[in-house]
């Protein structure tokens, strides 16, 4: 059997440049590669601090893609998933968003955990944590 070597999640968005500005301004994921065919738009966002490198694409399909949905233009109604973002200093992250994007907390878990929430421009929802002595 074949070894799985890569992972790659696919976000449908409602608007490229909305979440784009969101993901690289607000949240610091660079662009790799972006482009525009018939069926839509699309980029991959990495986040590489030289140790570990994670990423995503977004993709703003639209109706000449045989797979299009029109809940893709709509915002999220639910969080049956969210986006959870490991970081060394939610403190950094308070200071960074403050007057920039909304977000609530900090709020301390019990199995060790200290998050804020916040949302794309979706309304997918995102926690920003760091793990903490329990």
């Amino acid at each position: 059997m074949g070894q799985l070597t890569h992972l790659k999640v696919v976000l449908r968005c409602a608007d490229i440049q909305r979440s784009r500005d969101f993901y690289t301004r607000v949240l610091g994921f660079a662009v790799q590669q972006a482009w525009t065919e018939e069926e839509g738009r699309g980029c991959i966002l990495a986040l590489d601090d030289g140790e570990t490198t994670a990423g995503f694409e977004l993709y703003q399909m639209n109706g000449a893609d045989p797979r299009f949905h029109r809940a893709f233009t709509s915002p999220l109604e639910n969080d049956k998933i969210d986006l959870q973002l490991r970081t060394d200093s939610v403190d950094r992250w308070i200071v960074r968003l403050s007057g920039v994007w909304s977000f609530s907390g900090p709020e301390v878990l019990p199995w060790g955990q200290r998050w804020i929430k916040l949302r794309d421009p979706d309304n997918l929802l995102i926690a920003i944590y760091e793990e903490i002595s329990p």
